[in-house]
């Protein structure tokens, strides 16, 4: 059985979701993750199934970009490459006036820490910027990091809190 990694990409309308969920049911694909989301106006969808061909989710998903408004991407990933939370769910949340680097400071230092990010939200309106980012962190890694995180927030000018994460909402 076949593990796929797809990604449709493009100017954002009513029924891209069904329009994709429903080609890839016809082809008996099981939908195992998927995060699906509107970037200004830009839809984005990435997931994986299990099931059917990449040619065969290829040829199903044409259509769909025939009109050059979405491009799907469809690619064999291996089922070994799962990877599992080894630690602890944390919740990262930036808040403070929009600047060039905020993402890349931050998450430079979750990773240098050893944290995970496994999801990652930004969003911009107007002069405030927001990034919410969901981390797996080894043992005992958030009360090391939190004084770096507060370091690297005032050196950006903004606030950077760090909690666990409730665990029904992951």
């Amino acid at each position: 059985m076949s593990e796929l990694a797809i990604t449709v990409i493009g100017h954002d309308r009513p029924g891209i979701v069904a329009d994709v969920a429903e080609a890839l049911a016809r082809l008996g694909a099981n939908l195992t993750d998927s995060t699906m989301t509107r970037l200004r106006g830009h839809f984005a969808m990435t997931l994986i199934c299990t099931g059917p061909t990449a040619a065969e989710v290829e040829a199903a998903l044409a259509p769909l970009h025939a009109d050059d408004r979405l491009l799907a991407t469809v690619r064999t990933v291996g089922a070994d490459v799962e990877a599992s939370r080894s630690g602890e769910a944390y919740v990262l949340a930036v808040h403070g006036a929009d600047r060039l680097g905020i993402v890349a400071a931050v998450t430079r230092v979750v990773a240098e820490a050893g944290g995970n990010v496994t999801d990652l939200t930004t969003r911009l309106v107007g002069p405030l910027y927001v990034v919410i980012a969901e981390l797996d962190l080894s043992p005992g890694t958030a009360a090391e990091l939190t004084p770096r995180l507060a370091e690297v927030g005032a050196g950006l000018d903004v606030e950077i809190t760090l909690r666990p994460a409730e665990s029904d909402l992951l």
